[in-house]
Formats: structure tokens, sequence, C-alpha cells
């Protein structure tokens, strides 16, 4: 039994990595190791897979796929050697309401010369148990049916191999049987509910007599591919010897039933369990030496029928009862006596194997490297050790071992990850908060750039005339016509100071904007008391002024005057870009939502340029070359706007117009002053 498997082992389960979503559940539930996550992706290691199925139970999003047998098969069908198919005890259970003559036919039709029921496998290794257990041979006989149990066995559980019964499965007993006694040129194809059996047909110590296995699933497709109809297919009877009650094999106890063996023969030392879970507690415990029952019928699947790809969603206890009843019609077809008659004919054929040692134990690593690799996912003590499970390991300590087994990633901890992504966050919260920062100080620089610009030049003007009057003044005398002249150059310079204490109004006011006072206010009348006051010189223009206000609007909580000067600036600002006339739109409608109100100026001007759209809410940015303006309107209106928990948008067109929404909350949202800028 020692040795070491070396030919490399085909993939019988693959991840399919589009569909692969991170949730780390065939992690969870693979009793082997045998899933190692790389880049985040769940993959398959073909060389600790014990074929049991879990990962694919356990997937939701179908992210698993089983290794197909069907090109094999149909090579084997149109070749030139006859092909047997050997179906599984479960097969009743896989097509509910149909006889068992349909399928017989319908499998005949597609291509296999001979169709045997692998019940007769189990009805004769059921008879080496019975001689085996009646021996007395073994201390503690394990079964060895289930080909995820011996391949766990002889993987991780070595020392273990010594209890395994050294007897075939069905499937090889049947396969045995045809190979070696019945049709020794014909090809094997068995098929059943089984992933393991993918496996065990390459098994070195039992190859050689299945060439090609089929999930149910695949029998399904492969009907579907020759144009068979299992409903319209002509009915035919299985091939060989008969079967018995290995017919309720794959019913959870089956093999203690077909084998006869009861409590009397083994002192009641008989143990029946299945599941995932339950098969690893009983292994583990018989390890430890915890276990005194003689005979163990172990199964990964709770019964073969409810195998991983029984490809229906049948319940356990209706599959059972579908088999039971199929077993009962059957015995009482003949007696045991005829069948045992039959079965004469293959008794000389060997249902003994051997096992291969194979031992693919991990190392496990120092407390010291644990300690390590959970510290560098911020687990510096017990109380930070969550145990969760998100990683698809019980604990925090089980999933170090397996990063330092090569089999996880560090970043699979979903706390961790958490906790990493709120401290990312952080960080660039606080990056954006320095570009802030830094935005605000450059924005200082050019408002100071441009508040020394626009006050220089008006300043500039009033020292020239100061000088001229100076040296006009210093004459004992001046002239008639130059009293006139100084007149006009003191009008200038009260225009120009009046000038720059305008910019220095608008820049206070934009620095350190007043407090608004909140009260309700009618929109339709804000609107017009804003139109009042340039009415007169809209209509010197020639501006049609189009006023379109929704009925029922609600009143909006404002400051009433700060809106005013926001009308006023937006209304002067269309006037002013229509210079040889247009149209002045002003609306206001409620938002779907009825938060909110949208006040719109819209104008046919000259409109803005789509490079100039971003900085329009800049300090002292104007394209009004004319200096008609200060470049502080809009941006008093974006703050206003933005104090009151509005927004504004603007769109425009050159040649077209030009629009700007102010969307303004019913209710007050008013900002504090540092939030506002």
């Amino acid at each position: 039994m020692d040795g070491s498997a070396t030919s490399p082992v085909k993939p019988v389960v693959q991840t399919i990595p589009d569909r692969c979503k991170r949730c780390y559940s065939c992690v969870r539930t693979c009793p082997a190791k045998a899933i190692r996550i790389v880049g985040g992706q769940a993959q398959v290691m073909p060389e600790r897979c014990i074929g049991c199925g879990s990962c694919i139970r356990a997937c939701g999003q179908n992210a698993k796929r089983v290794a197909s047998g069907l090109e094999r098969t149909e090579e084997l069908l149109d070749g030139g050697r006859p092909t047997a198919a050997i179906l599984a005890p479960s097969f009743p259970a896989a097509f509910p309401g149909l006889s068992y003559p349909k399928i017989v036919g319908a499998l005949k039709q597609v291509g296999f010369r001979y169709v045997v029921e692998v019940a007769l496998g189990a009805d004769l290794i059921s008879r080496e148990y019975t001689r085996l257990a009646q021996s007395h041979s073994m201390p503690l006989i394990i079964t060895t049916p289930c080909p995820a149990i011996v391949s766990y066995v002889e993987k991780y559980r070595p020392g273990l191999l010594l209890f395994l019964a050294p007897i075939v499965s069905p499937m090889i007993a049947t396969a045995r049987v045809i190979k070696w006694k019945l049709w020794s040129e014909a090809n094997v194809v068995f098929i059943g509910p089984c992933i393991g059996k993918k496996l065990e047909k390459d098994d070195p110590k039992v190859a050689g007599v299945v060439d090609e296995v089929l999930t149910y699933r695949e029998l399904k497709e492969l009907l579907a591919r020759r144009g068979v109809s299992l409903e319209a297919a002509p009915e035919a009877e299985f091939d060989g010897p008969s079967a018995y009650l290995g017919r309720i094999f794959p019913v959870s106890g089956g093999l203690l039933k077909t084998a006869a063996l009861r409590g009397d023969i083994l002192d009641n030392d008989i143990i029946v369990t299945e599941g995932r879970e339950r098969a690893l507690e009983i292994l583990r415990s018989v390890e430890e030496g915890k276990v005194e029952a003689k005979f163990l019928d172990i199964l990964f699947c709770e019964g073969c029928i409810n195998g991983p790809v029984m490809d229906n969603d049948l319940s356990v206890f209706i599959r059972k009862d579908i088999v039971a009843n199929y077993v009962r019609s059957r015995i009482a077809e003949k007696s045991r006596e005829e069948v045992e008659r039959e079965w004469e004919a293959v008794a000389d054929v060997s249902l003994r194997r051997e096992f291969t040692k194979q031992d693919l134990r991990l190392p496990v690593p120092s407390e010291e490297d644990i300690r390590k690799i959970l510290a560098s996912i911020g687990k510096y003590g017990p109380e930070d050790e969550l145990n969760c499970g998100a990683c698809g390991y019980a604990t925090c300590r089980e999933k170090a071992v397996a990063v330092f087994q090569g089999l996880a990633e560090v970043e699979m901890c979903l706390p961790y990850l958490i906790e990493r992504l709120e401290r990312m966050n952080q960080e660039l919260l606080q990056a954006q908060e320095r570009m802030i920062r830094a935005a605000r100080l450059a924005s200082m620089g050019e408002l100071a750039a441009g508040v020394a610009h626009e006050i220089n030049n008006p300043l500039t003007g009033v020292l020239t005339y100061i000088k001229v009057m100076e040296r006009r003044l210093s004459s004992d005398e001046v002239p008639r016509g130059d009293l006139a002249k100084l007149r006009q150059y003191l009008d200038t310079m009260e225009h120009e100071i009046v000038r720059c204490s305008e910019i220095v109004k608008n820049l206070l006011e934009f620095a350190r904007p007043t407090k608004p006072a909140i009260e309700p206010v009618e929109v339709p009348e804000l609107f017009r008391k804003a139109l009042a006051l340039l009415k007169h010189q809209i209509e010197l223009q020639n501006i049609e002024i189009i006023e379109e206000y929704s009925p029922s609007l609600p009143r909006i909580e404002v400051d009433f005057k700060q809106f005013q000067q926001v009308l006023l600036n937006l209304i002067l600002n269309s006037a002013q870009a229509m210079p040889g006339g247009g149209k002045l739109i002003l609306k206001a409608q409620e938002d779907p939502s009825g938060e909110y109100v949208d006040l719109i100026v819209e104008d046919t001007g000259c409109g803005i340029r789509k490079e100039d759209l971003p900085r329009i809410f800049d300090p002292f940015f104007t394209t009004k070359l004319d200096k008609k303006g200060t470049g502080l309107g809009l941006s008093m209106v974006y703050s206003i706007v933005q104090r009151h928990g509005g927004s504004i948008e603007v769109q425009s067109e050159v040649g077209v117009g030009t629009k700007f929404t102010i969307r303004v909350p019913v209710k007050s949202r008013v900002l504090s002053e540092e939030a506002a800028s």
C-alpha cells in the first residue's frame, strides 16, 4: 500500500473565472483544502481534489465546471468496438416518472450495445463485505464504495489506510465483470450522480476497466445531441446477470441491507454516517482512537441518491421512496436463489483492491509564523481575531495557516479589507482637504492679484489727475478755461474713487457675507421686484420679457434681499449679453420631488464660450472687456446660492444664448460660513 501517485491528475472540477465572485463558499466547504485563492479567485488544485462535489453544491454563482466525458463517450460509441453503459443504482431517482425499460431502450438507441445495472456490482461486493466482517481479520472496517472517502484517507488520513476494506466499489466490480468475464472487447461507460467516479476510473489501483464516466446531466445532453427521446424510446431489458438488493445501495445504509450485516454479527458495533462534516468527524475520531466500533459505513453525500450532480430538485426523501419502490418491484420478479444462480457465472471475478499512500498533508507553521501573518492584517492578539468565517475559514488562525501553506491570500480577510478601505478613505479625505486648502490659497492669490489690478487702474488715474491739478494750481493764476478742465478732472477722480469703493464693498460681501435673514418668500414676487429695478433699462434695449411661473408654487425660505441681488446680477448679465435686443425668459417651477424650486433666467444673447464656462464663477473672471464689470457678480451669486443649500447650473452656446438654473430648497438649508466656503 506504500508508494505514491506519479502521473499528473486531470482536473475534475474547474472554476469559471467570470463567475467567481470572491464569496469563498467553496473554500469554506472543501474538506480537502483543495481550493487555492489566486488573485481573489478560487482555483481547484486537481492533485488535492477528492471529487466530493462540496464546492459545486456550495457555489451560488454556478462558477464550478465539471470535466466533461461527452466527447470521449461519443468517440467510443462511434468506434469499432461495442460499448457498455453501466447505470448507477440511483438512476430511478434521476429519471422520475420513467420506466426502466424506456431508459434502457434510450441508451441502446444512442449506441450502447449493452446496458448493465451497477446494482449487480453492489450485490457482488456486498457478499465480500459479509465474508470480510465474518472473518474478523480486521479490527476495524471502513467501507470503500465512496471514492471521495477513499481519496480523502489516501491523501489526508493515511494512518487509516489499514482500516479501508480492500474491496472495490460497485462501479469497478461491474466493469470488471464486463471486461474480465462477459464482453472482454467492450468499452465501459459509467453513468451516475458522482463526480468522484471521474477520479476513480483513473485510480492506478483499479484503473483500466472503466473508460469514461458521465453524469446524469451529461447523459441527457448526449441523448439530445443524438436526437433520442426518453419518452419515445423503445423498451428494452438490462443485460448481464440480474441484480437484487444491490439496487438499494444508493440509499443510506444500503450496503448493510444488501450485505445482510446486522448487529448480532458485529456485537452492535456498526456506525453508519453520511454528510461532509459527520464523515470528517468520524474519521478524525478513529485516527485519535476514540471510536470503538468495528464497522464504519461512511459516505460524503446523504446516500448516492443525493449525489452532487443528480440534476433534479427532488428532496432526498422523495428520491428514497422512488428507489425503494423500484427495488420492491424488481425483487418480486425473481427469487434470490434464481439471481444467485446467475451470479455463479461471474463468481471468480476478483473484487479485491489495494490503496495508494499519497499523504498530501501540508506543513504546519510555527506559532511565530502564525503571529506574523495575523499581524500583517492588524490582528495582534486574541481580541483582534473575530473568527467571522467570511474568508472561508472557521477561525483567523486557520486562515493564517492556509496563507502559510499557500492556499489563501492575506487580502481574503473581510474585516481587514474594510478597515483598510476606511483608512484609505480617511487618507483620501485628508488629501482632498489638503487640495481644497491649496486651492483656497491659490484662489486667495488670484483674488489678491485681481484686487490689486482692479483697484490699481482707477487709483492710477486719480493720482495722474492730482499731479496735473497740482501743476496747474502752482501758478499764481488759473485761466478760466482750465477751471472747467479741473472740474472734469475732479468728476473723473470721484467716479474712479466710487468705483474703488464698489470693488471693496463687493469684495467684502464676497469674502465675509452677511448672515441670511431667512423668511418665507413668494417666488413670482421675488422675480418681479428684481425685474422692476432694471425694467426701464431692459426696455430701452428692445428686449422682450417673458415670464412663466408655475401655478401653486410653494414659498421658499431664503433671504429676500440676497436672492434679489442674485436675480439682479443674472438679469443684468442677460441684458448686457443682448445689446441689440432679444428675449429674456424668467421661469419658476417646482422640482418633481417637491423639495426644491427651480429659478431660471434665460436669454437669447451672445452666449459664453465653452472654454470660459468652467471659470465664470471664479472671482474677478469677466468677459466684459469694456470695464462694465468687476468679475465678482457671478461669484457672489454662487456664494449666496450655495450658502442657502442650493445649486446653480449654466448652459450656454455662443450665438444662441445662456440659461442659468438655480435650484433652491423649499425649506431653509442655510449652511454655516465654513461649510459655504
